[in-house]
């Protein structure tokens, strides 16, 4: 049966919809996951979730030769993302302009719900699915992280989190966090401004000497948090400033950081300052083969939709970062979400009923017995 025939694009739309209506704040997901636990009990799949809220389910296959699939999406939203009323209007998703929708990421969660319920209502064949839908992503994959590799037992994995269906996010960067405290001297702003050092002024020098931005085609930098000061009439003594750094050639990404951190040092000298700077690893990159399993068959199952694959690269990370980390090849497959992050989000029904339709046809080409060389 084609997948088309299997997955119903109205009850999808209905299903993502009211996904969007339960707020699920990273760190506030509870709710939403105590709806997605009803569902699956609804259709007979048991879960668990671990000491930080990531939801787990195993759903056994009777195609034991096929390899083990996981499948992922995280239930988190970034905000504003309470009361959100969906509008469907020419066949396009959107939010009454107040909020985010939360495409990002109930888009995925729907599509494999759905699909999920298609393969038990149909009886249709396929091997083991491991289900991981995590906590936190939009804040550092901080459910992600959380997981251990003892609890993974899947061949591949395919993350949900993409955005246009044609695309399949094969290489993603590493990124650096960057923490930095700049330290002068209080002083009376109005009475002896000369004896204090302006710490947000040595900041915004070495800022301003910094490489930001596009830097290449493989590597970004980014200054996005500067706090400090706490009355106008007071030099301030101290400013806080957060940045990031991300490539794909762990080289350029080394000296870029060097040079961040150099122009913190630098700033910080002339201006007889003190500084205090922590480097952390965010998550580490990734990179697949063309001819990978994971990959020809996400090329295969678009194929089968009669859409021509795109097989790039992103600046972005996601759970796929972790979990290749850990050891299982994982993809990044696109369902439709667009301009997310913003009050403009939006998804059409056709590109979510398509990454649903997207996902039924990896699974199938994951089980079907040529395939099953893992």
């Amino acid at each position: 049966m084609k997948s088309d025939k299997l997955i119903d694009k109205r009850k999808l739309a209905r299903r993502f919809i009211g996904y969007v209506k339960v707020p699920s704040l990273s760190g506030k997901e509870g709710a939403f996951s105590d709806f997605i636990r009803r569902e699956l009990h609804a259709i007979g799949i048991r879960s668990y979730r671990d000491r930080i809220g990531n939801l787990f389910a195993f759903i056994p296959g009777s195609l034991k030769e096929a390899p083990t699939v996981l499948l992922n999406a995280h239930l988190d939203t970034v905000g504003p993302g309470e009361n959100i009323k969906p509008k469907v209007r020419y066949g396009m998703i959107t939010s009454d302009g107040k909020t985010i929708l939360g495409a990002d990421n109930k888009a995925g969660v729907a599509a494999i719900m759905e699909v999920l319920g298609a393969l038990r209502k149909n009886k249709i064949p396929h091997g083991d699915i491991q289900l991981i839908f995590t906590v936190q992503e939009e804040t550092g994959l901080i459910g992600a992280k959380d997981i251990r590799k003892s609890a993974l037992n899947a061949d591949i994995g395919y993350v949900l989190d993409g955005g246009d269906v044609d695309t399949l996010y094969i290489k993603a960067p590493t990124q650096y966090n960057l923490y930095a405290e700049v330290i002068g001297r209080a002083a009376h702003a109005g009475i002896h401004p000369e004896d204090g050092i302006n710490a947000i002024k040595v900041a915004s020098e070495a800022i301003a000497k910094m490489r930001l931005g596009r830097i290449d085609q493989e590597t970004t930098a980014n200054i996005g948090i500067i706090n400090g000061g706490i009355a106008t009439n007071i030099v301030p003594e101290k400013v806080v400033v957060r940045g990031e750094a991300r490539s794909h050639n762990i080289r350029k990404l080394k000296s870029q950081l060097k040079q961040m951190r150099r122009q913190l040092a630098k700033a910080c000298s002339r201006n007889r300052a003190n500084l205090k700077v922590n480097v952390d690893c965010a998550y580490s990159s990734f990179s697949l083969d063309r001819d990978d399993k994971v990959v020809t068959a996400a090329v295969r199952a678009l194929k089968d939709l009669g859409i021509k694959p795109k097989l790039i690269r992103t600046g972005g990370g996601s759970d796929a970062n972790i979990f290749n980390d850990l050891g299982i090849k994982t993809l990044i497959v696109g369902v439709g979400a667009d301009r997310v992050h913003t009050r403009n989000e939006r998804i059409a029904v056709d590109d979510l009923h398509n990454g649903a339709r997207l996902l039924m046809n990896i699974i199938r080409e994951n089980s079907a017995r040529k395939n099953h060389k893992k």
